[in-house]
């Protein structure tokens, strides 16, 4: 009799330890925007770039300020630009929404690495993005420590002729949810 006591003795203390663990799904967490981070969806697969550069550049004959962006990871590479005219010449970018259109204000643009022709691997443009199919956004600027925060994203297209014209394929990438987050840029002048 002592000993099923104490078998079942150990086994209530046994269930009771188990149900004291910790709950795993009770862990909440949260999700910032950690600085210098930069990423895309191209095609639905997530993308951060290991590779940024951004600049805002002013030309002093034009009176312009253009900002480029350029990530580029696992062969897969996107560019945007954003031109003013009659901007200031300062280190900073006005905030608003900037969306592709019939100027050539906003330029976004999509590349693969291939092998090219000669044996050398070179990214090659996949699609651009046309008329109203993209759009940039910046939302902050620190002037000070020169990092800049902002949405992109745009559909890249490439359309193929035949010898008469006419469209034989249309194809397009879809580069989504694209964030910069407090990236650094540099600032230039010329």
């Amino acid at each position: 009799m002592k000993k099923t006591l104490l078998f079942l003795l150990f086994i209530s203390l046994a269930v009771v330890i188990q149900s004291c663990k910790k709950d795993s799904s009770s862990i909440t967490t949260t999700t910032t925007d950690a600085p210098g981070v930069t990423q895309a969806y191209i095609d639905g697969t997530l993308w951060a770039p290991d590779t940024l550069k951004t600049t805002i550049t002013y030309n002093s004959s034009t009176k312009t300020k253009t900002l480029v962006f350029t990530g580029t990871k696992s062969q897969k590479q996107v560019i945007f630009s954003v031109a003013l005219s009659s901007a200031t010449n300062d280190n900073s970018f006005p905030l608003g929404t900037y969306k592709v259109g019939s100027t050539n204000n906003v330029a976004m643009s999509y590349y693969t690495q291939q092998k090219l022709a000669n044996g050398t691997y070179g990214f090659v443009l996949v699609g651009t993005a046309q008329p109203s199919a993209g759009t940039v956004s910046i939302t902050s600027i620190d002037t000070t420590n020169k990092t800049i925060t902002g949405t992109f994203n745009f559909n890249a297209t490439t359309v193929t002729y035949d010898a008469n014209g006419q469209i034989v394929s249309t194809e397009v990438h879809l580069i989504s949810s694209g964030s910069l987050s407090i990236l650094p840029y540099t600032y230039t002048t010329n």
